[in-house]
């Protein structure tokens, strides 16, 4: 989509060969006794000279097609007014527009476009185009296929008669027509709606001739959007509540195509057409506009396309900058591209000038990846953006994941003072994205299975809800393939997209790559008030965050899980991460240190970013009595990285929507700050299982065993009293072990297996262990 969206200009304005502004000479040195050479007659604009769009200052249906240049470039081009042409970008297809003399005085690098052509093309004010003569001639269509956007709305004969009698008055005076064309229609109730020209069919024999030329080479034309004359009496309009286009016409990017930044969008709106098209309201009370807007957001939420929706859908002078393509490796040559850029925005104004990938182009001037040339491209675009003046005409948008890279010059009201941020949608902002991906192609999902869907996709960005789109489709295509169908009968199923979901993983997630355990609640025996516990922490504010608000509360920020080794502690975090389909970081303690200087710290921080960016999450704290002794009885660095610890879980930056669960056998010695209201507001003791719980557990274990008739589960229960749950599984493999040394080829374990694994069964859990989780429970005030 990028390729075709019109806006990477990678070659600076100052690198663009254009029509000389004085004349169309082109100024190269030439030997002593030469002349210059003028453009032939013959010569095609497309080899070597380029023209800048601008908006068409003509209007009305009939200038539509329009290709408006200045007289005397049309003459010195050899061609003359009513001349077909194809328009194109570089070296890509293009569309045919009619050759026209401007009614205003053009410069000579200058084409004017109406805004439907444009959309056609795909390309935006402010872009370069090449011109070349259409020798083939377009035919009479027959038929005209219209998508209408309200076609819903025609219930009746009258009003699908009165919309055919409409469209054929505009398609009348725009006479020359392609497919992608589009306009707008008014409806009965004085509304507009936009319709779009998304199949024609001309006459078979002519249009099958010009196809054999094309393709024995007699005709140089590679068109986008083929052209064909609309005839008023015998070509015949048909309405369709389809409006895919059925050629390669460049999918419109508009503010309808982004989802889940309907109030980016709106702030954006209002800061930038304002200014560009109403300064004399700021005049009025002196003040001068933002002139900048710095977007900043983690990679694949949308800030790329964003800006491509703001250059098409901002009737002003677009100029792009990717960041790293602009930067050259001679001396001054990026400067001398910037301020090129700049003066062209001047003299084009209104305009916007869109940075992408900033931080590419101007990092920090006190880093270490910063040098000379990176500083004076700083010093340069500082200049620049202060000198556009203060008439809010020239606009400067940059974007980037990276905004602290960034020289903080740059970061300041009057340069990139407005700062927005593109943040991870939410599952209001996941189901508008889902719904946009959904609406182009087949399927057979409800809206219902499309919401459950957005609301379990936690964490995932735009770019990772296009992917699970993609996957799906991929899925359908191979299932259609396998089972023969047709491609009129592949649609995408609720089970595609199940089945993508194993696969597509958010993009914050990707880095720290954790498969999510497969534990549910039935693999863990007892513990039923661990269990509930946890859903009270884990899944109420999730669930019924309504009812928190309305009692003016807020959830438990964390969970400590303590008590004896082998108690299940571990495996009930997994069991809640599988069970709530949250996104689950786990961090063993003793793996956040490292032996360099704040390398501990930046590590817990960098945790607890990704766990944010993921929300709703999980961090889950295996054994953090490592990482959180009491201060002042260890190491400092293990000062330094408790202190992180409780600046992230509770300091000035909030924890929204992320769950801390910490596991730990040894409570007592975890500093009381970590253990207080706000950060681990809830102790649960996870003791060894009682009766009930230990025939559960081998209840669990025989499942998946070949157990003898004779076993007694009751009386093996009785014999574990005081074993933990882990003790109580070993016994069951020991059991297994004991009955192949006695025959490798046995067909089940019988009870005197297990009455010979009793025997040998050594108990981890002793009195005093006991006492001192009674102890602890009764100083914290955790009695249960």
């Amino acid at each position: 989509m990028g390729s075709k969206s019109g806006l990477n200009l990678n070659t600076p304005p100052s690198k663009t060969k254009r029509l000389p502004a004085n004349g169309l000479q082109d100024k190269v040195k030439t030997p002593a006794n030469s002349s210059p050479s003028k453009i032939s007659k013959n010569e095609s604009i497309n080899e070597g000279l380029s023209f800048i769009v601008r908006p068409s200052s003509s209007t009305g249906w009939a200038t539509v097609f329009k290709v408006y240049l200045n007289l005397d470039v049309i003459r010195q081009l050899g061609f003359t007014a009513g001349d077909l042409v194809v328009v194109s970008k570089p070296g890509e297809k293009g569309v045919v527009g009619l050759i026209s003399p401007s009614g205003v005085k053009l410069s000579n690098q200058i084409v004017e476009l109406n805004s439907s052509f444009r959309k056609i093309l795909g390309i935006v004010s402010g872009e370069r185009i090449s011109l070349k003569k259409f020798k083939g001639r377009p035919t009479n269509a027959i038929s005209v296929q219209i998508g209408c956007l309200d076609y819903e709305k025609l219930t009746t004969d009258e009003s699908k008669d009165l919309a055919i009698n409409s469209i054929k008055a505009i398609l009348k005076d725009i006479n020359l027509i392609s497919p992608g064309l589009r306009f707008e229609l008014n409806s009965q109730a004085d509304t507009k709606s936009e319709a779009v020209v998304t199949n024609i069919s001309g006459l078979p024999d002519i249009e099958n001739l010009n196809l054999e030329s094309r393709s024995q080479g007699h005709g140089d034309e590679d068109l986008l959007s083929p052209v064909f004359y609309f005839d008023a009496v015998n070509t015949e309009v048909l309405l369709s509540s389809s409006c895919n286009i059925q050629n390669d016409i460049p999918a419109m990017i508009g503010y309808s195509s982004v989802g889940g930044l309907g109030k980016q969008i709106a702030l954006l709106r209002s800061k930038i057409e304002l200014p560009l098209h109403k300064p004399e309201l700021f005049k009025r009370f002196n003040m001068a506009p933002d002139r900048g807007f710095l977007l900043y957001g983690p990679p694949g939420t949308g800030k790329t396309m964003l800006l491509r929706a703001v250059a098409h859908e901002t009737d002003a002078h677009i100029l792009t900058i990717n960041g790293p393509s602009i930067v050259s490796k001679y001396l001054g040559e990026t400067e001398s591209s910037l301020r090129s850029i700049f003066q062209e925005a001047r003299e084009y104004e209104p305009s916007i000038i869109v940075i992408d990938e900033i931080d590419a182009l101007v990092p920090k001037r006190d880093s270490d990846d910063s040098g000379e040339a990176e500083s004076r491209v700083v010093s340069t675009l500082l200049t620049l953006m202060d000198g556009v003046g203060s008439t809010g005409k020239v606009v400067v948008i940059g974007a980037t994941n990276r905004p602290n890279s960034i020289d903080p010059a740059l970061r300041r009201p009057g340069r990139f003072g407005q700062e927005i941020e593109i943040g991870i949608p939410d599952a209001i902002g996941r189901l508008e994205i889902l719904d946009i991906h959904f609406r182009s192609m087949p399927h057979k999902l409800s809206h219902g299975f499309i919401a459950d869907i957005a609301s379990k996709t936690h964490g995932y960005v735009g770019a990772d809800l296009y992917a699970l789109c993609r996957d799906s489709v991929m899925k359908a295509i191979q299932r259609g393939i396998d089972n023969d169908e047709s491609i009129e009968q592949m649609a995408v199923v609720e089970d595609d997209i199940i089945k993508a979901m194993l696969d597509i993983r958010p993009s914050a997630m990707r880095e720290i790559f954790l498969e999510t355990p497969k534990v549910l609640w039935s693999d863990i025996g007892g513990q039923e008030h661990v269990k509930q516990k946890l859903k009270e922490t884990v899944e109420w504010p999730l669930s019924h965050s309504e009812t928190f608000n309305k009692l003016g509360i807020t959830p438990p920020r964390g969970v400590l899980l303590y008590g004896p080794p082998g108690c299940s502690k571990t495996l009930i975090a997994k069991a809640l991460a599988t069970e709530t389909g949250l996104n689950f970081l786990a961090v063993k303690g003793p793996e956040l240190f490292n032996k360099f200087v704040g390398e501990s710290e930046r590590a817990v921080r960098e945790t607890f970013r990704k766990a944010r960016a993921a929300a709703p999450s999980i961090i889950f704290f295996d054994e953090i009595d490592a990482l959180s002794a009491a201060r002042g009885h260890g190491e400092a660095g293990g000062d330094r990285v408790l202190t992180s610890l409780l600046n992230e879980m509770d300091g000035i930056e909030a924890l929204k929507d992320v769950i801390i669960i910490a596991a730990t056998n040894v409570p007592d010695i975890i500093d009381t700050a970590l253990m207080r209201p706000g950060r681990l507001d809830r102790l649960i003791y996870v003791g060894p299982p009682d009766l009930d719980a230990r025939l559960k557990i081998l209840a669990i274990r025989f499942n998946k065993m070949k157990i003898a008739t004779d076993v007694d589960i009751e009386k093996i229960a009785k014999s574990t009293d005081g074993c933990s749950g882990a003790e109580v599984v070993a016994l069951c493999q020991e059991a297994g072990i004991q009955a192949m040394n006695e025959d490798l080829d046995i067909d089940c374990v019988s009870m005197r297996h297990f009455d010979a694994a009793l025997k040998g069964i050594r108990k981890g859990i002793t009195k005093d262990i006991i006492d001192y989780f009674e102890e602890f429970a009764r100083s914290s005030g955790n009695c249960q």
